[in-house]
């Protein structure tokens, strides 16, 4: 299947420096690792979990904040689909 985007030049040129920076050769490369993430994201939230980046040094963490994640949240809060988990600390 074929499928075609317009994006504004700004995006483009993002595009191409993130391609560039991670050794990507192709939007098709681009997108299926993009997709993967995004879809990992998405049932992480689902299953009530954080998606963050963490510095162990300090142990201070920044949480990833998307709509498409908060709306993924939501939903599945809404339906009773998160699941519970056992926290253990190191």
């Amino acid at each position: 299947m074929r499928i075609q985007i317009e994006l504004p030049e700004d995006n483009v040129n993002e595009l191409k420096a993130l391609m560039s920076e991670a050794h990507v050769d192709t939007y098709k490369e681009l997108f299926s690792n993009a997709l993967t993430l995004l879809n990992w994201a998405v049932r992480e939230v689902k299953a009530g979990r954080s998606i963050a980046s963490v510095n162990e040094e300090d142990m201070k963490y920044k949480e990833l904040v998307m709509p498409i994640l908060q709306a993924a949240a939501r939903s599945a809060l809404a339906r009773g689909d998160q699941a519970k988990e056992l926290v253990v600390s190191k």
